[in-house]
Parts: C-alpha cells; sequence; structure tokens
C-alpha cells in the first residue's frame, strides 16, 4: 500500500509539471514574427481640380502580402514594426471619359505600441496606437483619361490599431490584425497635352491582416 500511495503522488506531481511547467516557459513571451497576407482599402480618393476636365481619381482595395515583427516589454506593452506591399487600381474619372488607370504601388509602414489583454492567454486581444509612414510608387495611366502618370508623395500620419491572436502551441499562432492611418498627401499629374498639375488627395489606408505567427 505505502508503495502504490507514492506511485499516485509522483503521478500527481508529474502531471503538475506536465501542466505548469510549459505555461511558466509561455509568460516568458518576448518577440513574435508574423508572416501575414494584407488587404489594404485605400478608403478616400483624390482629384485634379486645375484642369479644364477636372480629374477624379478612385482607389480599389486589393491584397498583398506583409511582415511585422512584435517586442515585449513586460507582460502587456509591446512594440509592433510591421511593413506591407500592396497596389490598388486607380480609376481615373473626367467629365469627357473615365478609364482604368494604373496600379498604385503602396508600402505601408507602421510602428505602434501595444496593449495585450492576455499576452500568455489562448486568445489574446489587443488596441495600440503609433505612427505609420507610406511610400508611393507612381501610377501610370493608359492615356485614354489624357493624363499620362501620377506620382503620389510619400506622406507620414498617426495609425490606431487593434487585434486579436490565437496561440497554436508554445510557440505558433495565428494573428488578425486592423489598422486605419488617417492620411492625406500631395500628388502631381502629368498631362498628356503637357505641363503637370497639382493635387491633394486623401488615401487614409484601412490595413487588415492575418497570417501565421511564430513566437519566441
Amino acid at each position: 500500500m505505502p508503495r502504490t500511495h507514492d506511485m499516485k503522488h509522483l503521478g500527481l506531481v508529474l502531471l503538475a509539471l506536465f501542466v505548469l511547467v510549459p505555461a511558466a516557459f509561455a509568460q516568458h513571451r518576448a518577440f513574435d514574427l508574423t508572416a501575414n497576407a494584407v488587404w489594404v482599402d485605400p478608403t478616400n480618393s483624390g482629384s485634379f481640380k486645375d484642369l479644364a476636365d477636372p480629374a477624379d481619381i478612385d482607389f480599389d482595395g486589393t491584397i498583398g502580402y506583409g511582415l511585422a515583427a512584435n517586442i515585449f516589454f513586460g507582460d502587456h506593452i509591446s512594440a509592433e514594426f510591421a511593413a506591407s506591399r500592396v497596389e490598388p487600381d486607380t480609376t481615373i474619372r473626367r467629365h469627357a471619359v473615365s478609364s482604368a488607370g494604373g496600379n498604385l504601388r503602396m508600402t505601408p509602414l507602421t510602428a505602434v505600441l501595444q496593449w495585450h489583454f492576455a499576452p500568455n492567454g489562448f486568445i489574446d486581444p489587443y488596441i495600440g496606437a503609433g505612427a505609420a509612414y507610406v511610400l508611393f510608387d507612381n501610377s501610370a495611366d493608359n492615356s485614354v483619361s489624357g493624363i499620362n502618370d501620377i506620382d503620389i508623395k510619400d506622406d507620414a500620419g498617426f495609425a490606431v490599431n487593434a487585434g486579436l491572436g490565437i496561440r497554436l502551441g508554445s510557440r505558433w499562432g495565428i494573428n488578425g490584425d486592423v489598422k486605419y492611418v488617417p492620411l492625406e498627401s500631395n500628388a502631381t499629374a502629368v498631362v498628356a497635352t503637357g505641363g503637370t498639375t497639382q493635387g491633394r488627395f486623401n488615401i487614409s489606408p484601412i490595413i487588415v491582416s492575418a497570417g501565421l505567427q511564430l513566437r519566441f
């Protein structure tokens, strides 16, 4: 009987270690690396009004890719640095004609501080705020609209953030994230008939990402 009693105690100790040791290591979450699929929706548009036939430019949301690194400071606070790449389509609308423009390449870069409500839980919701810098490449049109090229200037703005992480194991997880960047940028259009014109664009992208997360 004493031997059986000791074996029961040993079994309970081993069971406790099996449950508690992984949880103890999970509390030392220090760094996350996430590869994302990214949807960027430029929620606004722009226009060139200093033309005889003013041009309005619309942007369509599109999917791209991105990468995020998250560094933890203590139990609840982290700093996330993320970059993504997308190519939303543009549509140029004028009174005389409307045409599909070229792809506008966007590279949003964000740096946000996040507050995690349950960083070591199975589900980890969080909110955050920080800064964004968005890089734009020129958008070339097919000249049907009379505009050959649109050069949107890179610009910086504020970023607000919310998301949810789900732990799949001691090292892996999946993450869903949303950022909103209120942003205005100056733009220059090259007109087919010669010369250039200036415009002001409200782009304010919503950046939605989901990806596989590796935790350290």
